[in-house]
């Protein structure tokens, strides 16, 4: 998997509601709830309560955010 192929399928849920569990250290996860609202070259946004999270693709490609669907 790539960087392109990933904001491909990311890119048909722009403006959807997403949930981002994000992998962090001491084995701790964090979970976001909000709206798929950027797309740059090489980082995502996601609005979560007024705030805009950024998150980089070659993180969901190594599986340390976990983006899923709702």
């Amino acid at each position: 998997m790539n960087i392109e192929i990933v904001k491909e399928k990311m890119s048909h849920h722009l403006d959807e509601k997403v949930e981002v569990s994000v992998y962090g250290l001491r084995n701790k996860t964090e979970y976001f709830i909000g709206t798929l609202s950027k797309m740059y070259p090489y980082i995502f946004t996601v609005l979560v309560n007024d705030i805009e999270k950024s998150f980089n693709y070659a993180d969901v490609i190594t599986g340390e955010v976990v983006v899923k669907y709702l």
